[in-house]
């Protein structure tokens, strides 16, 4: 005979012995109370055990003909059972996981989040003790003892063959005393973290193509061309010299590509020594190396997910990182350095290097097969001096750039100021061209950029200007013994002279590389050589 759980509503007028004629009644007709909740203002609850529909509706004739009860409906649940499901809403409702402790430290409550985070159900963590969920040293369990909250403290550790990784912060529960009689802990998986942070930075740092200053015909070619091959997921070569903007493309490409919304990260390959370049790209197991974080490590690829890598600077990878890299060209698949099994990964790969790949590959320092996986789409990125018409533009949009930076007043660069811009070659490019600026506008307060502030503070030549000496000719002496000395040292004994002679008239190294029509650095490398003092 099966059993039917019930709930039923009694709003009654109170007098001496309702309830015991209540109870009465249920042992009469024979139901199972399986618990009882008496709210002000709605009347009792009853929950209960029938064996049949018309033991129930006995229960219920009976109850209604009690001196004092107004009216017994049917309820689909408790008020607890109610609450409890509320809050089990508003608990699964966030995006963070949410652990619930009490005094003696046994979970309460989980969300389910949190369960996905640990990679365990409700019923097996309900009512177990913490330390089995977090494992040792469990923050919340510190925070139960002190009564002292925490604030993103970072855990790792192996479940089987998981690895948990999440942030965690932990608030104590306290009663109208003050006293600790629980714990919440919230936690975000890593992963989410990972996506956070390259949101943030998608928004602070990413620009789209728009956001290239450029007025050209060669570069609206060039990003024309990225904008079209951005829509697709094929591995992109940007190559350029340094200063170029190759990692503003890189960044550009993937704001406009279908993995916008993915993360977007970033690795300089010649700023990491070839271990760590390969362990950062691939990630590792625990315990492959002294230092090996435990439960190993995450790569780049890994992280990257569904998004874009950037690999800067592809030509100065070593020859075992090239190995792994094609693989992951070739099949899409990884392998922490140190583990056995293979990852699929979903990455698009963006390039960049300002090296002759082509006399690389003929010198045997870059793979060829490599070399052709990447340069699936080709992008030069042309330097300034192939496009000096964006000189002006870009010039002027880094003046108000570094002037708000700077928390100066806008300043104006003169016609004769962006006449000498656009004259240099700038093997820097657009990055030394901030540089500069940024250098100028530094000493100034108001007022215009012009020339000569850029001959007084920066490396930007001049023209030679005429030495004059009012008395006689300057001869330059060159001591000869018994043999003639070398060219060499003919040519370094003439230089020195003339540096000496020049300074003795113009104090400032500044002053005497505009005679030289040299820079200001060239001088006092060669007085630095010569052993002449700057005083």
């Amino acid at each position: 005979m099966g059993f039917l759980e019930r709930v039923i509503q009694i709003d009654f007028e109170d007098r001496l012995g309702l309830g015991m004629e209540i109870f009465e009644v249920c042992e009469k007709i024979g139901v199972d109370k399986i618990g009882m909740e008496v709210i002000p203002d709605q009347g009792m609850f009853i929950k209960f055990c029938g064996t049949s529909e018309g033991q129930v509706l006995s229960l219920i004739r009976d109850l209604k003909a009690v001196k004092g009860v107004l009216f017994v409906i049917m309820r689909d649940q408790m008020p607890y059972e109610e609450r409890e499901h509320e809050l089990k809403t508003i608990l699964n409702s966030v995006s963070e996981g949410i652990v619930a402790v009490n005094k003696q430290g046994e979970i309460i409550q989980i969300n389910d989040v949190a369960c996905k985070i640990f990679c365990c159900s409700i019923d097996e963590v309900i009512g177990s003790h913490a330390e089995k969920l977090f494992q040792e040293n469990a923050p919340i369990l510190e925070t139960l003892r002190t009564g002292l909250p925490y604030r993103l403290e970072e855990r790792e550790f192996k479940k089987g063959n998981q690895i948990i990784h999440f942030l965690t912060t932990g608030v104590p529960v306290l009663n109208a005393k003050g006293q600790v009689i629980g714990a919440v802990a919230t936690m975000k998986d890593f992963r989410q973290v990972e996506e956070i942070i390259s949101k943030v930075d998608r928004k602070k740092q990413l620009l789209s193509f728009e956001g290239i200053i450029y007025q050209s015909a060669k570069m609206r070619h060039v990003i024309e061309t990225a904008k079209m091959v951005a829509k697709g997921s094929s591995t992109v070569l940007l190559r350029g010299e340094s200063g170029t903007g190759k990692e503003l493309f890189a960044r550009a490409i993937h704001l406009e590509s279908m993995r916008k919304q993915a993360p977007f990260i970033v690795i300089n390959c010649a700023a990491l020594p070839d271990s760590l370049l390969e362990s950062e790209l691939f990630g590792y197991e625990e315990g492959s190396f002294t230092g090996a974080a435990k439960g190993g490590k995450k790569g780049l690829f890994e992280q990257a997910e569904h998004g874009t890598i950037f690999l800067d600077e592809i030509g100065e990878i070593a020859a075992r990182v090239q190995v792994r890299l094609l693989r992951v060209l070739q099949e899409g698949m990884i392998r922490r350095v140190g583990g056995a099994m293979e990852l699929s990964v979903d990455v698009r790969i963006v390039a960049a290097t300002h090296r002759n790949l082509e006399e690389m590959i003929q010198t045997g320092q870059f793979r060829e097969d490599l070399y052709y996986r990447l340069n699936v789409i080709p992008l030069r990125i042309p330097p300034l001096r192939e496009r000096r018409e964006d000189i002006p533009l870009i010039a002027q949009h880094l003046t108000r750039k570094i002037s708000e930076k700077l928390g100066k007043p806008e300043l104006h660069i003169t016609k004769e100021s962006m006449a000498l811009l656009m004259s240099e070659a700038w093997p820097g490019n657009v990055r030394q061209l901030e540089n500069t600026l940024e250098r100028i506008i530094n000493v100034m307060d108001a007022g215009e950029i012009t020339p000569d502030l850029f001959y007084e503070w920066t490396d930007l030549g001049s023209p030679p200007q005429p030495f004059k000496e009012d008395k006689e000719d300057f001869q330059i002496k060159i001591s000869v013994s018994k043999e003639w000395p070398t060219l060499k040292k003919i040519v370094s004994d003439v230089e020195k002279q003339v540096l000496l002679r020049i300074l003795k008239t113009y104090s400032s190294s500044r002053k005497a590389g505009r005679i030289l029509g040299v820079s200001n650095t060239t001088i006092l490398n060669k007085m630095k050589s010569y052993g002449i003092d700057r005083k």
